[in-house]
């Protein structure tokens, strides 16, 4: 009969193994979230020597080569592992249990064990329980083994992983000894309802160590969202470069219009009309020049985005100036918040702002204006030039001309106010912002963009 180690062995040797084989068939997400997966079982010193300058923000055929290259070196570590804890017998409790064991040990099982060994317990390990502690939502994940690989799919483990090692191994074995008592709580609950309320005071735990006043349901963010949230410098620029490479003409062109729509009038004409003043027209530039263009302008604002303009209110991704951390960002009070997107109309023109209100106009949902296809699409669209013209001169004659500020900044307040609701009601606001800038711009909403339209 095999021992428990070559049981192990062999089912970690067909893991990898397997994951070899697909490695073609796993887009970026999964190979991202492999390396998350496996990266969460390593020890310090082992994770600096495999990661190297590993980063999330390589592209999907740098993260695939990365992946080949990093498994055969993780299953070496993680073998050597299995055989060092077990090597006098096969224990379960710390110090004895591997990362991995660790990852795949279901909350209720592993935290007594973890209270009832503290003095064992390495402060890498007691973080990354802690972080996960703080993700315990509903009570099924008391129970659940992939509760632990689950959390790996949000920034805001990582977050407050990174939070907690401002704290010494005493202040995390005191932090431990509070959440395991929780957790026992929790466990032994009589029913649902008093499992739920346990489950917030872990939560709160958490994130007050951390240094965060706020239930963590409320920071989530998207799955698999990159992290570190910002890319390093010079990313973007070097992405957009060899996408462009593979672009045709067309695409050049669209991209190229993307570009433009994210520049003030002062700002296109200090970039832009060099370019414009060597060929006949915009349509006359050829592939190479749109290249050169569109890198002109990227390098000027590698900071904006087509969709920044709305993201802004959920996230404080700005679209003029910088962005606010996510988490200050979650945590800001709205009349900070109102503060700073105040301060990045500042850095627009009406003729920006016109745009972005006709987007609104043109959206039939607020998840419309985050997708960055549907908004490239609109710059090809003849209505989207009509509506933002009939906005800047219509609500522009107001005010000495500052009809369009004033109508951008009570969307911005209405916007940022949206934001806090739920979807079906967020949806009845957002048709509210929509009838307010029609009526502002002495226009009506035409049929085939109201709610439902095209």
């Amino acid at each position: 009969m095999e021992s428990y180690v070559d049981l192990v062995r062999r089912r970690l040797e067909d893991r990898h193994s397997n994951i070899l084989g697909n490695l073609y068939q796993l887009g970026d997400g999964h190979l991202r979230f492999t390396v998350r997966i496996f990266g969460d079982c390593l020890d310090e010193e082992k994770r600096n020597q495999l990661f190297g300058n590993y980063t999330e923000y390589w592209t999907e055929s740098e993260l695939r080569e990365f992946v080949r290259n990093f498994l055969p070196a993780y299953a070496e570590y993680a073998v050597s592992e299995l055989v060092e804890k077990k090597k006098d017998g096969e224990r379960f409790d710390p110090p004895w249990l591997t990362q991995e064991e660790y990852q795949e040990m279901a909350v209720r099982e592993k935290w007594p064990r973890i209270a009832a060994h503290l003095e064992h317990m390495t402060p890498l390990q007691l973080r990354r329980e802690i972080a996960k502690a703080g993700l315990l939502f509903r009570p099924y994940m008391l129970s659940d083994p992939g509760f632990n690989e689950g959390a790996l799919e949000f920034a805001l483990y990582f977050d407050l992983l990174d939070r907690l090692g401002k704290l010494s191994p005493d202040e995390l074995r005191a932090v431990a000894v509070e959440i395991g008592a929780l957790v026992e709580r929790a466990v032994s609950a009589k029913s649902i309802e008093e499992c739920e309320k346990i489950l917030p005071r872990i939560r709160e735990r958490v994130v007050r160590t951390a240094g965060i006043l706020a239930d963590p349901e409320t920071l989530l963010g998207p799955e698999m969202e990159r992290y570190p949230r910002e890319a390093p410098a010079g990313w973007k620029l070097r992405e957009l470069r060899n996408t462009l490479k593979t672009m045709t003409l067309k695409d050049l062109r669209l991209s190229a219009l993307a570009h433009l729509d994210l520049l003030t009038t002062e700002e296109t004409r200090e970039i832009v009309t060099p370019f414009f003043s060597r060929y006949p027209s915009f349509f006359g530039i050829p592939s190479a020049g749109l290249q050169e263009l569109i890198l002109a302008v990227a390098e000027k604002i590698s900071d904006r985005a087509i969709t920044f303009f709305f993201e802004r209110y959920s996230v404080g991704r700005m679209s003029m100036t910088p962005a606010v951390s996510y988490l200050v960002w979650k945590l800001m009070p709205e009349e900070e918040r109102l503060v700073r997107l105040r301060e990045d109309n500042a850095k627009m023109d009406q003729a920006m702002m016109s745009r972005h209100l006709a987007r609104y106009l043109l959206s039939s949902t607020p998840s419309e204006l985050s997708d960055a296809g549907k908004q490239i699409s609109l710059l090809m669209d003849e209505r989207f030039s009509s509506i933002h013209g009939l906005i800047l001169t219509s609500a522009g004659s107001d005010v000495q001309g500052e009809g369009v500020r004033m109508l951008y900044d009570e969307v911005t307040v209405r916007s940022l106010r949206m934001m806090f609701h739920q979807e079906g009601e967020r949806q009845e606001r957002f048709g509210e912002i929509r009838q307010r800038i029609a009526a502002a711009a002495g226009i009506a909403v035409p049929a085939e963009i109201t709610e439902g339209g095209s």
